[in-house]
């Protein structure tokens, strides 16, 4: 539901109370939001559905219909309905009723008329209905059906023809919608402006603020950017040398530098599909053919973590926290491999948090055929055992997954975001640590030293549906047993409550649990952290070889070691030609690992282990990140799973610049 209040009405209406009330002050609108990604259907997946306002302001009751349409480009369609244009003037306001096309963004125009942005035909198709009789005019090309439902309401159906354009809708009482039709291309450009926007309102003859409208839009080049109310600027950059804007606005847009030139109507240059309308301006982009594509970089080093050199603080559990003569066959089960406290409780609130736990092994200890290592996380982790990668777990995560139907699904909850689902029950995993555990000889007294390093990653707040969403759910390793040996006669006499059918509780008291991280509490900025201890470090860093791939531009294959564990990569970036500072470079990241970005110290973005490409923005735009010398880091590290031979994960570097080309995805 999509609910705007305009005005001082203060109470906040229903679809009930609305047929009572007719202040012009609220609109109630209905949308359908559907996910292409969990509709199995083939070919142009094609979508129907039956409208039923029974008690919609404009209709009455008793009222249905249907409407068909296409998916959009984002795999997604979204069906709108109950959208008032210019009640404020007008007794009489053109209603859409419904629509299966996707509306990008309303732009609000003068005399209360408004100008829409959608997708042309071939890109999503779909009719917009409005209500009562309509006169369509412009330069696209469309198809209008007038339809006379039994309860005597008239309706114009709006059926747009295959092809970029503009076209404008009419009511009886004179308020209009131009609506434009923008291809794929122009779309991923589209560049919306919001600002302070009134109309007069006809009824009580005073200025009407138009809320949730947008002031302007663009579309045409990357970089495109709005300030103020209709103030229109490009990046200055190769790509968007001699591209054609266009821009819908009640007032020609003010250029706020030189990257734009205007251009009329009758010029040869100008785009026909939308010209000759009085709130459409077009405009060239200034800009260059000189190449700033970087074919080298300098400084390019690695090194890896040294989880020795870590600064670790023994986390206790609760077991260590009570007396033998204490603990019963109850608390055995519940205490024992329950940590004390939780990473939150340390400041350990960035993204990565390290355990590692520390057991020796005889033979003697070994009570069955295999050692398990069962751990409950939050929300992702990696597993080494005496430096072998286990992979690891991740919450709702099957291995079987990566193809299918649900792999999107899945592949989804690896992103932030309250829609993720709860997390609370798929968190736990246990791992077969078998062939990777040592046992010392019957002589050593001491017992075959064994480590275990775990790396988890938290997804951060906002990822679970339920009441627990929020700062005191637990992050890090929430859990930790060992199956399979125990420590029975060492070092003290506990035979008396353990017997074998509870073996999994005199293990714990022998394994020792460390935790390290960052304490965001004392950054400046508690946000610029991996959570790794030592990801400032100017230790350790040794030239690396370049593995060129086959780009013009600066590339590079990286062989990750699953087994080597956290490893990291580093390079300077030549210096911008003058005159494209702005120019925008974007890293490219493509591989199944878990891969973190910097320049210049401040973290960017990470990139989760998908199939997915990432894009990073390391400097340039309209509005900044600009650097004449800057330090790019990457941190990389992933599961023995997602490699090729079960030793390396190839991730593949690239850097691009802002003549972009994209899948879909």
């Amino acid at each position: 539901w999509e609910h705007a209040t305009i005005g001082t009405q203060s109470s906040s209406s229903t679809t009930q109370n609305k047929s009572a009330n007719t202040d012009y002050n609220d609109q109630l609108g209905i949308v359908a939001y559907i996910d292409g990604r969990e509709i199995p259907v083939d070919g142009e997946r094609e979508l129907a559905f039956l409208f039923s306002l029974a008690d919609a302001p404009v209709l009455g009751k008793g009222c249905s219909f249907a409407l068909t349409g296409t998916l959009g480009p984002r795999q997604r369609g979204i069906f709108a309905a109950n959208i008032l244009v210019g009640e404020h003037i007008s007794e009489d306001p053109l209603a859409l009723t419904a629509s299966s096309k996707e509306i990008y963004a309303r732009v609000a125009l003068d005399q209360g008329s408004e100008a829409w942005v959608c997708a042309e035909e071939s890109v999503q198709s779909g009719q917009l209905f409005f209500l009562g009789k309509c006169q369509v005019s412009g330069h696209a090309e469309v198809e209008i059906v007038d339809v006379e439902h039994a309860k005597g309401h008239k309706f114009s159906f709006v059926i747009p023809k295959p092809g970029p354009g503009l076209f404008k809708v009419t009511s009886d009482s004179g308020v209009s919608v131009t609506v434009a039709l923008l291809s794929q291309v122009a779309l991923d450009t589209l560049a919306v402006g919001y600002g302070v926007h009134s109309c007069v309102d006809a009824k009580n003859q005073k200025d009407a603020p138009l809320a949730g409208l947008a002031t302007a839009a663009a579309w045409g080049a990357d970089g495109l950017t709005w300030s103020g109310v209709n103030s229109i600027d490009c990046a200055l950059s190769r790509a968007s040398a001699g591209k054609h804007i266009v821009a819908i606005s009640q007032q020609q847009p003010q250029l706020e530098s030189g990257a734009l030139q205007p251009i009329e109507d009758s010029d040869t240059n100008a785009d026909e599909a939308y010209s000759k309308h009085a709130v459409v301006w077009q405009f060239v982009a200034g800009g260059s053919d000189m190449s700033t594509i970087i074919e080298s970089v300098t400084d390019f080093e690695r090194r890896t973590t040294s989880f020795d050199n870590l600064p670790w603080k023994l986390l206790p559990t609760m077991a260590d926290l009570e007396t033998m003569d204490e603990i019963n066959v109850m608390s055995w089960q519940r205490d024992l491999g329950t940590f004390a406290y939780q990473a939150s409780d340390l400041g350990f609130n960035a993204s990565n948090v390290v355990y590692r736990c520390q057991v020796r092994l005889k033979p003697k200890h070994v009570m069955s055929g295999k050692i398990l290592l069962q751990l409950n996380v939050r929300h992702r982790c990696t597993l080494w055992v005496n430096g072998i990668n286990m992979s690891g777990h991740q919450t709702f995560y099957e291995r079987a997954g990566k193809t299918g139907l649900i792999s999107g699904y899945i592949e989804s909850l690896r992103n932030p975001g309250a829609s993720t689902g709860a997390d609370r029950w798929g968190g736990t995993a246990t791992f077969d640590v078998t062939g990777a555990m040592r046992l010392s000889n019957a002589e050593d007294e001491e017992g075959a030293l064994n480590e275990v390093i775990i790396i988890v990653e938290s997804f951060g707040v906002g990822t679970q549906a339920d009441g627990d969403n929020d700062a005191r759910t637990p992050r890090g390793l929430i859990s930790a047993y060992w199956h399979g040996f125990n420590f029975v006669g060492e070092d003290h006499d506990d035979s008396e409550i353990h017997d074998h059918d509870h073996d999994k509780r005199t293990e714990q008291m022998r394994a020792k649990w460390e935790i390290c991280g960052v304490d965001v509490t004392k950054l400046s900025n508690p946000f610029n952290s991996s959570g790794f201890p030592d990801e400032a470090t100017q230790a350790g860093w040794v030239a690396a070889v370049e593995h060129p791939l086959a780009h013009p531009q600066w590339s590079t294959r990286a062989q990750l070691n699953v087994d080597a564990g956290v490893q990291w990569l580093r390079w300077r970036l030549p210096a911008a030609p003058d005159g494209f500072a702005s120019e925008p470079v974007f890293l490219r990241i493509i591989g199944r690992a878990t891969v973190y970005v910097w320049a210049n110290g401040v973290l960017l973005s990470k990139h989760h282990p998908s199939n997915t490409e990432s894009l990073v923005l390391l400097r340039g735009g309209a509005r900044g990140l600009q650097a004449v010398d800057s330090q790019v880091k990457v941190m990389m590290y992933g599961w023995a799973e997602d490699s090729s031979d079960s030793t390396a994960i190839p991730v593949e570097l690239s850097l691009v610049d802002g003549n972009i080309e994209l899948s879909n995805e």
